[in-house]
């Protein structure tokens, strides 16, 4: 009973090969965990970019519906206005006055039309 490993029917050599079982799941462990870390790292920067423009994508769509609905703000204003004008228009003075515009008149009337003066010394005047 020399030594107490051979008791317990181990050998010297046995306690050896634990360590280096040991060592050797550890190293595998660290071998796994940095080629999981490497495939991570690769998706990250392969769709990383994608992600990034994406956002930036977002990001101009998001102008362009702002920029489309100031548009469409300005078009409905601009729309009220030619309706009031058309209102006003479609009344029998409202005839009148865009006809007596565009030089008519009624039968008899003699129509005078006066151009502004080219020279600009007798505006001052």
């Amino acid at each position: 009973m020399a030594y107490r490993g051979a008791q317990k029917g181990r050998s010297p050599v046995s306690r050896g090969k634990r360590r280096n079982r040991g060592l050797i799941v550890a190293i595998g462990r660290w071998v796994l965990v940095g080629v999981i870390c490497l495939v991570a790292g690769k998706l990250a920067f392969s769709f990383g970019g994608k992600v990034v423009m994406l956002a930036q994508e977002a990001y101009e769509q998001r102008q362009d519906i702002a920029a489309l609905r100031e548009e469409t703000e300005r078009l409905r204003e601009q729309n009220a206005a030619l309706r009031e004008e058309m209102r006003k228009l479609n009344t029998p003075g409202g005839i009148i006055l865009e006809a007596r515009k565009q030089g008519y008149g009624f039968p008899g009337e003699r129509l005078l039309v006066v151009e502004p003066p080219r020279d600009s010394s007798l505006r001052s005047e």
